[in-house]
């Protein structure tokens, strides 16, 4: 009886979709570049299944770029502080990588010719606050722009060059 009890009550608690209301449900990420000058702003916001990362960009290299979710949160000089990406499965770099991706690996972006850009990206690879891969958790994540795209399958960045911008995501 009371295995049939616990099934219940795990397949009602199944039935309850996510919220964010129990933890975080949105961050945001200032974007500063190399010298420390802001250059945009993200807004995170937690989904059922994911996370929602709305970019604004006003003063980036026009051109296609990489963005990725790396493990600190930490923007000092060059953002090295940042570390790799976001990965607790130890997973291959790339979207189209067969033994990837990462978990904070993300697609491309495109900065206009006037140097802005808003772009939004969904992930299901990762939380707020949440499950294997919190971009909340004790030593926070950053979002990091990089100088070039990302071919979503070249080790271990996706040749995406140089890391020029970067924002601490923090709880809002």
């Amino acid at each position: 009886m009371k295995r049939i009890l616990l099934a219940i009550v795990i397949g009602i608690l199944g039935l309850i979709p996510f919220s964010g209301s129990a933890g975080a449900d949105r961050a945001t990420a200032e974007i500063v570049d190399q010298n420390g000058a802001v250059i945009g702003n993200a807004t995170l916001r937690a989904a059922p299944t994911g996370v929602l990362i709305m970019l604004e960009i006003t003063s980036l290299t026009p051109g296609t770029h990489a963005i990725h979710l790396h493990n600190v949160g930490k923007c000092e000089p060059e953002f090295a502080a940042a570390k790799g990406h976001v990965n607790p499965h130890k997973r291959q770099h790339g979207l189209f990588n067969p033994e990837g991706p990462e978990r904070g690996d993300l697609p491309n972006f495109f900065v206009a010719a006037d140097r802005s850009a808003r772009a939004e990206f969904y992930t299901t690879l990762v939380s707020l606050d949440r499950g294997t891969a919190p971009l909340l958790d004790k030593d926070g994540s950053a979002l990091v722009i990089h100088e070039n795209p990302d071919d979503h399958l070249t080790q271990p960045i996706g040749g995406a060059g140089a890391r020029i911008a970067c924002g601490i995501i923090k709880a809002q």
